[in-house]
C-alpha cells in the first residue's frame, strides 16, 4: 500500500517546479467565489425571516421553501453541467454564475410577492448548487492530486467565511438599509467576490499552461516508482465506469445524509437559537463563532486527508456532527451554545472539507465532474427537502427538537454507509485519450 504521507510522496514524485504554482491562486480564486455566495447559504436567508414575515406576513416554511426551490432546480441542471465542466473548465461558468447572482439579488430588492421571492432566489441558489459547488469540486481536483486536502481547506475558507461574516453583515445592512437596501449591498458582494477573481486567475486544468498538478515537475523515464506513485493517484474512471461500483451508490447514499441534515440545520441554527431564549444578536455571535470554528475543522479534515484515505475519517466526521446536533437540541444559554458552537463548528467544518474531495479521491479527476453531476440530483433533492421539512415540523410542533432527532440518526446512517465504501480497483490511469 502507497503511503499517504505527504512527505513520503514527494520524496517519490519528484521536484515540484520553482516558484509559485498557479493551482494555488486557482484555489484562493475559487475560495473568494464561494464567500460571493454569502446570500444563498442557509443563515443568511435565516436574518430575512423576521423582516419578511413583518412586512409580507410570510411563514417560515413558505420562505424556506424558496431555498428549497432553487436547490432543486440545481440538482437537475448538475448532470447537465458536470459534463461541461470537464470539458471546457469552470472559468466561464463561474464568471457567468456570478453575474447572473449578482443581478438576481438587486432585483430582489424590488420584490412584492412571494412568486418573485421565489423566481429571483431560486435563480442564485440553483446557480451554487448546480454551477458553482460543482465547479469548485472540479477545478480543485484538476490542479491537485497529493496537496488536494490542503486545497480543498482554501476553497472552503471562503464558504466559512460566508458563514461567519454573512450573517453579521446581513443583520446590520438590514438595521441600516432595511432588508431590501441589504440585498443590493449582498448583490455587490457576489459581483466583487464571484466575477473578478474567477474571470483573471481560474483555468480548466494545470496541463493547459503547461504545468503538472501539485506543480510537479514531469517524472524521469527511468524513476519507475514515480510513475508508479502518479498513476496510482490518478485513476481514469468513465461515469458510466463509476455507476458499477458498489461505492458510487454508497457513497452516494450515504454523503446525501450529509446535505439533508446540513441544510436544515443551518437554515434554523438561528431561530432555534432564538426559541432557546437568545437575543438575535446573541445568536447571530454563535454563528460566528461556530462558522469560524469550521475553518479550523477544515483544516483539521484536510491534514486528515492528507494522511488518511478520505473513508473513515468522513464516517468519524459525521458521527461526531450527529452528536453535535443531539447537543444543539438541549442547549440552555448563551454559554452552552458558545460551547456546541465550538465543539460542532470543528466536527461540521472537518466533515464538508472531507466531503467535497471524495468524488476526486474515488475516481480520480478526469471525469469527477460528471461523476459527481450523476450524484447530486439525490443529494440535493434530499438537501432540498431538509429545510422544508423542518420549517414545517417547527409550524407545526412549535419546535425543531423532533426533526433534529430524526437527522441524528441519518447523519449515523450515513456514516455507516460510508464506512462500507471500499475504494474500487482502477484498470486505467492518467490522461483519457483523445476524442476522435
Amino acid at each position: 500500500m502507497l503511503s499517504r504521507n505527504p512527505a513520503v510522496l514527494r520524496a517519490n514524485v519528484g521536484k515540484r517546479v520553482s516558484g509559485a504554482y498557479h493551482g494555488w491562486w486557482v484555489a484562493m480564486a475559487v475560495s473568494l467565489a464561494s464567500l460571493g455566495n454569502v446570500a444563498f447559504v442557509n443563515p443568511v436567508l435565516s436574518i430575512f425571516f423576521d423582516p419578511l414575515h413583518q412586512e409580507f406576513g410570510w411563514s417560515r416554511g413558505a420562505i424556506a421553501g424558496a431555498l428549497s426551490t432553487g436547490t432543486l432546480i440545481g440538482a437537475f441542471i448538475s448532470p447537465f453541467v458536470g459534463r461541461r465542466l470537464d470539458r471546457y473548465g469552470a472559468r466561464g461558468a463561474l464568471a457567468v454564475s456570478a453575474l447572473v447572482m449578482s443581478a438576481s439579488l438587486m432585483l430582489l430588492a424590488f420584490a412584492n410577492a412571494l412568486w418573485q421571492f421565489y423566481a429571483l432566489y431560486s435563480i442564485g441558489r440553483a446557480l451554487v448548487i448546480g454551477v458553482v459547488g460543482l465547479a469548485s469540486t472540479v477545478t480543485i481536483a484538476n490542479w491537485f492530486i497529493r496537496d488536494r486536502g490542503r486545497a480543498t481547506a482554501i476553497v472552503l475558507l471562503g464558504g466559512r467565511l460566508g458563514m461567519a461574516l454573512g450573517p453579521v453583515f446581513a443583520l446590520l445592512m438590514i438595521d441600516w438599509f432595511g432588508w431590501r437596501g441589504a440585498y443590493v449591498a449582498l448583490g455587490l458582494v457576489a459581483l466583487i467576490m464571484g466575477f473578478l477573481p474567477t474571470w483573471f486567475l481560474v483555468r480548466r486544468r494545470p496541463e493547459d499552461m503547461g504545468l503538472r498538478p501539485d506543480g510537479d515537475r514531469e517524472p524521469t523515464a527511468a524513476a519507475a516508482a514515480e510513475i508508479a506513485i502518479l498513476r496510482s493517484k490518478d485513476p481514469l474512471w468513465s461515469a458510466k465506469e463509476a455507476l458499477h461500483t458498489p461505492a458510487f451508490w454508497l457513497l452516494m447514499f450515504g454523503t446525501a445524509q450529509i446535505f439533508a441534515v446540513s441544510g436544515a440545520v443551518n437554515l434554523s441554527i438561528i431561530p432555534h437559537l432564538q426559541d432557546r431564549g437568545l437575543s438575535s444578536s446573541a445568536a447571530v455571535s454563535v454563528i460566528t463563532v461556530w462558522a469560524f470554528c469550521g475553518i479550523g475543522g477544515g483544516i483539521l479534515g484536510s491534514e486528515m486527508a492528507q494522511r488518511y484515505f478520505v473513508r473513515f475519517p468522513l464516517a468519524v466526521t459525521m458521527v461526531a456532527s450527529a452528536i453535535g446536533l443531539g447537543w444543539l437540541i438541549v442547549i440552555d444559554g448563551q454559554l452552552s451554545a458558545y460551547g456546541w458552537a465550538v465543539f460542532h463548528g470543528v466536527t461540521f467544518g472537518a466533515q464538508m472539507s472531507l466531503n467535497q474531495i471524495v468524488p476526486s479521491e474515488y475516481f480520480g479527476r478526469w471525469s469527477v465532474g460528471a461523476i459527481s453531476g450523476l450524484t447530486q440530483p439525490v443529494q440535493w433533492i434530499l438537501g432540498a427537502a431538509g429545510p422544508v421539512i423542518a420549517s414545517v415540523a417547527f409550524d407545526v410542533t412549535g419546535s425543531y427538537s423532533f426533526i433534529f432527532t430524526i437527522y441524528i440518526g441519518l447523519l449515523v446512517l450515513g456514516g455507516v454507509l460510508i464506512a462500507m465504501a471500499r475504494k474500487p480497483v482502477a484498470t486505467r490511469f492518467g490522461a483519457p485519450a483523445p476524442a476522435g
